[in-house]
């Protein structure tokens, strides 16, 4: 049985390998928006900024050094008025911050400025050049108002100069800050947003190749030889949600492959098992969809459309372009009963934090998708063969 199985799927994967329409079908949407959700993360990760710095006391330089380790925030340059001005007129900055000659005889006095002046042509990126000063001015007084990866680099929270006198200061604000992380690891926004696209390309692949092929059958009528066949109709069907799940991980291994050597991706090895069950049965989902997509609609372009309509459906109310926490109420509750959701966020689960709580959950949902999308997609293939 296994070799008839064998049979079946690589006669599949053949007869895609064929049609390099399907195989573009598939791959391109997704690498389209891998390199969305690549440009999206890059262009909120940092702003860019540009630094003048006009007083020379050590307070004026520890407002720069401020504001330099605070690299999360700001792609930072640092010029003088002149250069800094063009900059903004040109758009290659979105602000100038500047620290003003007089700084160290104004913090003397309690009356020091640091000012920026602010290309607002968005309320979003605005404020967070905003939030970024508003913290950087506050660290000053404030040091335990730094960022954890800023306390790794300088020293233990409350520390002015770690490397010169290690003097302490109380908060000065009357309102302190008490903080509790639910995970133990800080994740990059920019590895957080893009590894979602290995859904859509599992989505993609496994929707296009069995839907195409399912198709095609009923095109060339050579699904009434599949009716007469000796092979019972399950093994048929069987056959091809396997094809489609090897294809599927053809074009999903050299993606991983590609995040894992540029650090994209660094899962414990324990972890790879749990990941591979989600890659697993997302592509079982995702083929036994595609076998009820090809029975139902007809003609090779419709149904390369309908895939690739469907998958980034899938993907985008299953939160492969943002947080679920983030959406419209109305977007989260609907996304409970995406199925996607539970594989983006299982992946994550396994790909970025220690345990794997949720995990379990996640893997049954799949695993109900997939066992209830290939039985439905076996129905329709197998009544449209009837007819």
């Amino acid at each position: 049985m296994i070799k008839r199985l064998w049979s079946i799927a690589r006669l599949d994967l053949i007869l895609w390998r064929r049609t390099p329409f399907a195989i573009a079908a598939a791959v391109i949407p997704p690498i389209g928006m891998a390199m969305v959700l690549v440009t999206l993360s890059l262009a909120v990760l940092q702003q860019p900024v540009a630094l003048v710095v006009d007083g020379k006391g050590p307070n004026a330089q520890k407002m720069q050094r401020i504001i330099q380790t605070d690299s999360d925030a700001y792609f930072l340059t640092i010029t003088d008025a002149k250069i800094a001005q063009r900059m903004l007129d040109t758009q290659e900055v979105a602000a100038v911050i500047t620290i003003p000659s007089d700084f160290d005889e104004k913090v003397a006095k309690g009356e020091a400025e640091v000012g920026y002046v602010l290309n607002n042509v968005d309320i979003d990126f605005s404020d967070d050049i905003r939030r970024s000063v508003d913290r950087s001015v506050a660290q000053f007084d404030a040091p335990q108002l730094k960022l954890d990866a800023e306390e790794e680099e300088e020293g233990p929270a409350g520390s002015v100069n770690p490397e010169a006198d290690n003097q302490y200061l109380p908060n000065p604000y009357r309102v302190d800050v008490y903080k509790r992380d639910l995970r133990q690891t800080n994740v990059e926004w920019f590895s957080y947003q893009t590894v979602s696209a290995f859904i859509l390309l599992i989505l993609n692949v496994g929707l296009m190749g069995t839907a195409l092929l399912s198709a095609q059958d009923i095109e060339r009528k050579t699904s009434l030889y599949l009716v007469v066949s000796p092979t019972p109709s399950w093994q048929l069907m069987a056959g091809r949600i396997l094809g489609g799940l090897i294809a599927v991980m053809i074009a999903l291994l050299p993606a991983l492959i590609l995040a894992a050597y540029f650090k994209v991706i660094s899962p414990p090895l324990t972890h790879w098992p749990a990941l591979a069950a989600i890659f697993t049965t997302t592509a079982l989902a995702a083929s036994g969809l595609g076998a009820l997509l090809g029975a139902l609609f007809k003609g090779s372009r419709l149904i390369a459309m309908a895939a690739s309509v469907v998958s980034t459906y899938l993907f985008l109310l299953g939160g492969g372009f943002t947080t679920i926490a983030f959406v419209p109420q109305w977007v989260r509750n609907l996304s409970a009963f995406v199925p996607t959701r539970y594989a983006i966020d299982g992946m994550r689960q396994a790909l970025f934090y220690n345990n794997l709580d949720g995990v379990v959950l996640d893997l049954i949902i799949l695993s109900s998708t997939a066992i209830l999308t290939i039985a439905l997609g076996s129905f329709a293939v197998r009544k449209s063969q009837l007819v």
